[in-house]
């Protein structure tokens, strides 16, 4: 069973890898043995191979496969794209999540796929630091994104609370990409008139949906950038507000 599941693997991986059959058919060993072992072990791995081989040689297979292979950073990005078999643009997910391990910070900034039922990695950036993202570091992942895909591979870039500031917001505008992102009530902005408020005192009389254009920025921005807000209000009379450079008729939804 195992052999078929890594033939059929084999099959699908090798049009976008150019390893030869050997190095193929190791990568598929792992990738099918973590799944079986539910463990990232070698030495477990190993074990569920279907081999005559020993435990101990595969193990070292698999170790010289590491130390002379090199896939590239985003070598799975296309290959997810292909096996999910999506329409030609998407909902993107942009997310960070911490975890420790003994006293090192594991931090993962990443840029995933959103399908009807799953959420799938792309790209992604490890740091050994703890806490929010910068610019920066959000700038260079969609750069990533962008040389692989174009920014019309973009349906929507969603993302939470974390993921805000002008610079970044200004250079997801520049680069045309439509982005819906969820903003703290304490944010100010500049309205219409130019009156500059927060968006808590801006929406304090809000019961249903509302929507309306602001930009972030000072009042006489020589070129603000204005963005298209649609708020509510969700459990515990929380606002949920969104900010998009899109009609925000369908923001909230999204």
């Amino acid at each position: 069973m195992i052999r078929k599941a890594i033939n059929t693997l084999s099959t699908k991986l090798s049009d976008g890898l150019s390893l030869s059959n050997s190095r193929l058919e190791t990568l598929c060993l792992l990738v099918i043995g973590m799944a079986s072992a539910r463990t990232v072990n070698l030495s477990h791995i190993s074990g569920e191979m279907p081999t005559q081989a020993k435990v101990e040689s595969t193990c070292r297979r698999l170790q010289r496969f590491f130390q002379h292979v090199s896939l590239g950073q985003d070598w799975s990005a296309r290959l997810a794209i292909r096996m999910l078999g999506v329409s030609e643009n998407w909902n993107l997910c942009l997310n960070r999540t911490n975890r420790k391990i003994g006293r090192k910070e594991i931090n993962l900034l990443v840029l995933a796929i959103a399908t009807r039922r799953h959420r799938v990695p792309l790209i992604w950036t490890v740091s050994g630091k703890a806490g929010n993202s910068n610019t920066g570091e959000r700038i260079a992942l969609m750069k990533r994104y962008l040389d692989l895909f174009g920014s019309r591979s973009i349906k929507c870039l969603l993302a939470d609370r974390e993921f805000i500031g002008l610079d970044w917001l200004t250079f997801l505008h520049e680069q045309d990409i439509p982005f819906i992102i969820r903003v703290k009530s304490n944010q100010y902005v500049i309205c219409e008139d130019g009156t500059r408020q927060s968006l808590r005192r801006l929406l304090r009389t809000c019961r249903g949906k509302r929507t309306f254009t602001a930009h972030f920025g000072a009042p006489g921005d020589a070129a603000p950038i204005w963005l298209n807000f649609a708020a509510k209000r969700i459990k515990g009379k929380e606002l949920l507000i969104v900010a998009s450079n899109r009609p925000a008729h369908h923001a909230l939804t999204t």
